[in-house]
């Protein structure tokens, strides 16, 4: 599972302008341990910073993740639950966006503190629903 390639959301000189909500899912899935131990032991510092607020949601999955969300980097059920929610099924996570954040396809909300703050709550609603449902 590749959740989503995210270069072109990056300027030339490679810092964020707009990182797709997949690095606010990554931040998400930081909080909640569902990192995979290699992941963790990689990124520790990254890891320390993201919870500290001093890296935001974009720039820690530039950096950790070049832009780019894979199997590896999630735990079993980390996985799990990416698959189900950053997948086609309804409710998805571009949905949740939509509704939220009022952003649709293409124009997706850089991956911010702000953006996170508003998204957290639904994610932990969602992924309730979706260990009730297991």
């Amino acid at each position: 599972m590749i959740a989503q390639a995210a270069s072109w959301h990056y300027a030339d000189d490679g810092s964020p302008r707009h990182a797709p909500y997949t690095g606010l899912f990554l931040a998400w899935s930081a909080t909640h341990d569902l990192l995979s131990g290699d992941f963790k032991a990689d990124y520790d510092a990254e890891i320390q910073a993201l919870g500290e607020r001093r890296l935001t949601p974009a720039r820690f999955f530039q950096l950790c993740c070049d832009s780019l969300l894979v199997d590896e980097d999630l735990t079993r059920q980390g996985k799990a639950f990416a698959a189900h929610y950053l997948g086609q099924r309804i409710p998805s996570l571009p949905d949740d966006l939509t509704q939220l954040l009022g952003v649709v396809g293409i124009d997706e909300p850089g991956a911010s503190w702000e953006h996170y703050d508003l998204l957290a709550p639904r994610l932990d609603q969602r992924f309730a629903q979706w260990q009730a449902g297991q």
